[in-house]
C-alpha cells in the first residue's frame, strides 16, 4: 500500500534525479525500510544510479 509519505518522497526523487515513476517508487520504498543496498538489473548508466540517498547495486 502506498502511503502519502512514500508518494511525496517518490515525486521528489523522480524530479531530482530524473527517474521514471516505478523506479522512484522502488527507491522511496527502499529508503522507508532503510535498506542497505537495493539490488536492480538496471544498468549503471540509468538514472536510478544517480540517487545519492542510498547505494543502488546493479547485478
Amino acid at each position: 500500500m502506498l502511503h502519502v509519505e512514500e508518494g511525496a518522497v517518490s515525486r521528489e526523487i523522480a524530479g531530482t534525479y530524473g527517474l521514471a515513476a516505478m523506479d522512484a517508487l522502488h527507491v522511496a520504498a527502499a529508503l522507508q525500510i532503510q535498506a542497505d543496498e537495493p539490488i536492480t538489473t538496471e544498468k549503471p548508466t540509468k538514472p536510478m544510479h544517480r540517487v545519492r540517498e542510498i547505494q543502488i547495486v546493479s547485478i
